[in-house]
């Protein structure tokens, strides 16, 4: 473990933390790894009902991956790390049994936007922004997104965002059903600590049978290959490796996108 992920349970539920706030809790290869291994753990843990994530600090729940770490490597490097390990990562994460709450404040974008949608309930402070900015450098979202958020807020919203790039705050995230719970900042941890009590609280067998039924309705798997396809034509396109080379020079800590 290399601390990139904080972890504490208690009474069935399970606090995980994104823990690098110096990088808006930027998903690097050591918090991807670090992360779902913690997810796979907490699955097999029979003592765990709930899991909450969220990011350390108030800046940000996750800006996505960390571009970045990218720079400097070659499209062969690149591509076979989207293949083994992000894209695996965010499958991973839509494919677990139990409940999982999202406490989101500050930026929530890209990837992280993917991870909070991959939760089964998302408490947000009324200072969140969320966005899928992958558009801007020549990629589609392509870790759930726009499978989940077609399903929550209908097609046009879902390629408004996507095209477009831009954020929306939590107020809007929650008038489109994105968000199951606006609160204020201070209080973000309160909501979802009673939510996943209240979860716990009843019949694990039925909570899952919800979850399970829920999630085959929805359809994810096929729509997530597909979408992988289609980044993959992205990402080998002339115009994405123009807009990626724009990065170092355009883009702050905040703008950082999912692959």
């Amino acid at each position: 473990m290399t601390g990139l992920v904080q972890l504490e349970s208690e009474d069935g539920i399970a606090w995980v933390t994104l823990n690098r706030p110096e990088a808006l809790n930027a998903l690097n290869r050591d918090l991807f790894h670090e992360l779902r291994r913690t997810v796979e753990d907490l699955e097999a843990d029979p003592k765990v009902k709930v899991t909450v994530i969220q990011g350390a600090g108030r800046k940000a729940f996750c800006v996505g991956v960390d571009l970045k770490e990218r720079q400097g490597i070659s499209d062969e490097e690149a591509d076979s790390y989207r293949r083994s390990v992000v894209f695996p990562f965010f499958l991973a994460m839509n494919e677990r049994s139990k409940p999982m709450i999202a406490a989101v404040s500050g930026y929530c974008l890209g990837g992280g936007f993917e991870l909070a949608l991959s939760a089964d309930v998302i408490i947000a402070g009324v200072s969140a922004q969320f966005g899928l900015p992958e558009a801007r450098w020549g990629l589609i979202p392509a870790g759930g997104a726009l499978q989940l958020l077609t399903r929550i807020a209908g097609p046009l919203r879902t390629k408004e965002l996507a095209m477009t790039g831009r954020r929306i705050d939590a107020q809007e995230a929650y008038s489109m059903g994105v968000v199951s719970h606006l609160v204020a900042d201070d209080v973000v941890e309160e909501r979802a600590s009673e939510i996943a009590k209240l979860i716990c609280s009843n019949v694990q067998t039925a909570v899952r049978g919800v979850k399970r039924s829920v999630d085959h309705l929805v359809g994810f798997r096929q729509g997530f290959d597909f979408d992988i396809e289609v980044s993959n034509v992205c990402y080998f396109s002339p115009e994405r490796k123009a807009a990626l080379g724009k990065f170092g020079d355009q883009a702050k800590p905040a703008s950082a996108g999912k692959a």
